[in-house]
């Protein structure tokens, strides 16, 4: 049964009785592609130590595998490693736990006790045909009975034997572990622990050490009774009987010193760290998460990802800094003490970052580890208090390294940001030495994305995009590529057969779009010859990125779009090109945009000036904005009465129908849109698109 047993898992997301205020970040949210994360999102996590990771992340880059004396290998730079992720990202990535029956999540608890029967079934079956001294008949009617135990743990049922004329001892001894086994499923605990406590000194070894498991398992099972509700969340106010505790944590000792090794041993002390939970034993629980932390990874029995997430469910809630002196437990408590008051978690809204003094009076916990210490002092001197040059003091310069272990990164990436934020001159070479050592995952991409926003803002555009670049990321290539290049750049790498197909689809799609819009109709015709003749169509550019392809195919329409009549969209760019002010061509241009859904396009939406593709766009022109075309046909004494109708009524159905601009250019009031109402019902009575419009926004 060990699988079983071991299993222990997955009905309930028990997350503690209260929120823990400096946990994780299970929400939806939009990355910011900088460095410095100071407000935790929940998508904006880095393999660096900060105050905006997930508490969870955090915890793993300081438990986890990695240390320089591991072997590594390199990750590639990818969509699935990018420099900035969610939990469940990072969690599935690379730290997966050894395939054994050891390895499960002790952070959901035990649910339901009929989890365990299919694997117990197994583990029932396998020690029964091991046991030679068990004759062929009665091994096969224990497993017979075995598998006719098909537990319901929503009502309790009865517990008669299962197996019939068993006449072997050790046969019978088998036979009395099933009545026990009915009788927990059943929910009779007391007949249970009567049975396995009967079974404790049998001298048949499975039955000996699972019926000494099994008693434990009893009162853990006990003590969680009416504990949840039935979305597996624990009851407010609830308490569990500190005798039932201390019956459980008895016998959960007395298995692990009877057993230190044994096949439960890892499941017993995930349910005594449960019962401590259960029991609000707060001190007990940290020694067992503390004892963990000191072992290797590969001896804990539980991957670093579900350690983390269990610590986060069940200790965080309870702990403060006044009941641990654990470096790793402050470190995690401390940096999320850093974060400022834009958290998106509403427990850190507005909350005083942990001061200084606070801080300084933790160095004697980390006389273990010292680096440690430095890092946190150096990550509010960063992110709290704004003083690089302090980051500079408390870290010195050891970017060359073969390998770096998450701290020894995390370490350096702050100096980068802090010589980065002094506008140091060797920032960019800093960056570079770096890079051969960041070889554990997420390592590469966030140097890259270091590397791609110092050159961003150092007119270093093309470094990114030369052959021997090391900025290799596609994200962030892309989004340099979509907000920031200009018109030679995004045509080299359309037509760059060396690199990827999607970064190429990219770049034509920018380009054209760009060229579309910001006037460039001349070029857009000569670039359009790049766009085969069977690239698909998508509904939209905004989903370019999630497609193999981008959908270039849109700009090979043919006629009839909209409900002006136009032309093909081809046939419409050659007129702009051979007269840029015609009405006609203008407005068949904003039926396309309209059509297809690129008003306020992504790539005229510039981000925020410190990420990523913030700094401002080196292709000439404005954004593209219908609004501001219709503007202009209205103004113009020249328009014809086709075309200026058609310009009204499309510049009112811009605040269709909630009143909010969704054409780009410089909003107007609703007076403004009343008088255009007026204009098209008053000069042009006839024409199908006043007779059709009957309200203004």
């Amino acid at each position: 049964m060990s699988r079983i047993y071991v299993s222990l898992v997955l009905l309930f997301a028990a997350l503690g009785w209260s929120v823990p205020a400096m946990a994780s970040g299970d929400f939806g949210c939009s990355t910011s592609w900088k460095l410095q994360h100071r407000d935790m999102t929940g998508c904006d996590s880095m393999a660096i130590l900060s105050p905006g990771n997930d508490t969870r992340v955090n915890l793993v880059l300081l438990i986890g595998r990695g240390t320089p004396k591991q072997a590594v290998t390199p990750l590639k730079s990818g969509p699935e490693s990018g420099p900035l992720f969610d939990w469940s990202t990072f969690s599935g990535h690379a730290y997966s736990g050894p395939e054994t029956t050891a390895n499960l999540n002790y952070a959901n608890g035990e649910g339901s006790r009929c989890l365990s029967n299919h694997f117990g079934t197994d583990d029932f079956v396998a020690a029964v045909e091991a046991e030679r001294k068990v004759p062929e008949r009665d091994r096969v009617e224990l497993v017979r009975a075995r598998r006719t135990l098909q537990p319901n743990c929503t009502a309790a049922v009865g517990t008669a034997p299962f197996a019939k004329g068993i006449q072997s001892p050790h046969g019978k001894l088998f036979e009395r572990y099933l009545t026990g086994a009915a009788a927990f499923y059943a929910g009779d605990y007391d007949a249970a622990a009567m049975v396995f406590r009967s079974l404790a000194g049998a001298d048949q070894s499975w039955v000996a050490e699972t019926a000494r498991y099994m008693l434990a398992r009893v009162e853990v099972n006990r003590a969680q009774i009416d504990a949840f509700d039935e979305y597996g969340s624990p009851k407010a106010g609830f308490s569990a009987e500190a005798g039932i505790i201390d019956a459980a944590e008895t016998n959960l000792r007395d298995y692990l010193r009877a057993y230190p090794q044994g096949r439960y041993s890892i499941s017993a002390r995930g349910l005594l760290r449960r019962v401590y939970w259960l029991g609000r034993r707060t001190e007990k629980l940290v020694a067992e998460y503390v004892a963990l932390f000191k072992l290797a990874p590969e001896k804990r029995g539980i991957d670093a990802a579900d350690l983390a997430q269990e610590v986060d469910n069940k200790l965080l809630p309870l702990l403060t800094t006044a009941n641990t002196t654990d470096p790793t437990l402050l470190a995690v408590m401390d940096l999320a003490r850093m974060r400022g008051p834009d958290s998106d978690k509403a427990n850190d809204c507005c909350m005083t970052p942990i001061p200084l003094g606070e801080l300084q009076a933790q160095r004697a916990h980390f006389s273990g580890n010292p680096a440690l210490f430095e890092h946190l002092l150096a990550a509010h001197a960063l992110f709290v208090d704004n003083r690089p040059a302090d980051v500079l003091r408390l870290i010195p310069d050891a970017a060359r390294q073969r390998v770096f272990d998450y701290l020894q990164f995390s370490r350096q990436m702050l100096r980068g940001m802090a010589l980065e934020q002094s506008r140091d001159r060797n920032a960019r070479g800093f960056w570079i030495e770096m890079l051969p050592g960041a070889t554990l995952p997420f390592e590469r991409p966030a140097l890259e994305l270091a590397l791609a926003l110092h050159d961003e803002r150092s007119a270093g555009l093309e470094r990114i995009f030369a052959k021997e670049s090391p900025v290799g990321a596609p994200d962030i290539r892309e989004i340099l590529l979509k907000n920031v290049a200009g018109p030679q750049l995004l045509r080299r790498q359309a037509r760059d057969g060396n690199i990827p197909r999607h970064e190429r689809g990219v770049a034509l799609a920018t380009l054209l779009y760009k060229e579309m819009g910001h006037g460039l109709y001349q070029d857009f015709l000569d670039d359009l010859k790049a766009v085969p003749a069977n690239a698909p169509v998508g509904s939209s550019l905004y989903d370019f990125a999630a497609t193999d392809d981008p959908p270039l195919g849109v700009f090979l329409q043919p006629g009839n779009m909209g409900d002006y009549g136009c032309v093909s969209f081809r046939q419409t760019m050659m007129s702009l090109a051979k007269a840029p002010r015609d009405v006609t061509a203008r407005l068949c241009l904003a039926e396309f945009v309209r059509v297809n859904g690129f008003d306020q396009s992504a790539f005229d939406s510039q981000p925020p000036a410190d990420q990523l593709g913030g700094t401002p766009s080196l292709f000439p022109g404005q954004p593209y904005s219908r609004l501001e075309v219709y503007k202009s046909i209205i103004a113009d004494p020249q328009a014809p009465a086709r075309g200026k109708a058609y310009a009204l009524y499309r510049a009112i159905n811009c605040y269709a129908p909630g009143g909010s601009n969704q054409c780009g250019g410089t909003d107007v009031p609703r007076a403004q849109r009343k008088a255009w109402f007026a204009r098209l019902k008053k000069e042009y009575p006839t024409s199908d698109w006043a007779q059709n419009l009957r309200y203004y926004w």
